[in-house]
């Protein structure tokens, strides 16, 4: 198989840049080892950036529909209030998209999925990247298909999109300047009863941790 280019991962960083390749025209491969979309909600907020760039695809419009506008921040500290602040037009003038938009990131390759699909694009789900190689006239990659077959795919470039644990960071020898914040958190899903307001953030802090809930749409809280 040949291509122009060869993308490594298909989360929301993979797969917007093969809907930006479809964009422009580029021919490529995109594999991923997992099934399909995540089920999960994990990188939620999507700021002013990110939805002007879904502009240009046309899908700011449709990402701001499925998700929430987080309107406040509220800091909560010993089951008080102790403030808030706007962050409904925090980019005011800035961006014709000045807020924070609470999106999950299933709705999210959910969204960048279907416009790959809508451009007759299909992921290669199942599918993990084992080894490649470069030379002058470009990329040589082996893939791990489903059925567990061993696949050449050739191509003029490799983006590598699979994450802090990518592959091709590790074959490359490249690694992450700077220090590492060591400190354990958890993310999860959950439906709770919920007394205050549903169109914040809120922070909740304690001496040692601290707490965040989101608003997510059609949803309680995350």
């Amino acid at each position: 198989m040949k291509t122009d280019v060869i993308i490594v991962g298909a989360g929301p960083t993979g797969l917007s840049l093969a809907c930006q390749l479809v964009r422009y025209g580029i021919d490529f491969v995109i594999v991923e080892k997992n099934e399909g979309v995540t089920p999960y909600s994990k990188a939620i907020g999507v700021h002013a950036r990110t939805l002007e760039i879904y502009e240009q695809l046309g899908l700011a419009q449709k990402a701001v529909e499925r998700g929430a506008i987080a309107g406040k921040a509220r800091v909560i500290a010993g089951g008080e209030v102790r403030g808030e602040f706007d962050l409904s037009n925090v980019g005011e003038g800035l961006s014709p998209y000045p807020f924070v938009l609470m999106l999950e990131q299933s709705k999210n390759e959910q969204l960048l999925y279907e416009y790959l699909q809508s451009h007759r694009k299909e992921v290669l789900w199942n599918t993990e990247l084992e080894s490649f190689s470069q030379n002058d006239a470009g990329i040589t990659a082996q893939v791990k298909t489903a059925n567990g077959a061993i696949q050449t795919i050739e191509a003029k470039y490799l983006a590598a999109c699979d994450g802090a644990k990518s592959l091709v960071r590790h074959a490359l020898g490249l690694v992450f300047s700077g220090s590492t914040f060591e400190r354990m958190f958890y993310v999860a899903d959950a439906q709770v009863d919920w007394h205050l307001s549903h169109d914040a953030l809120h922070i909740c802090l304690s001496k040692n941790s601290f707490l965040l809930f989101f608003p997510l749409k059609a949803k309680s809280v995350t």
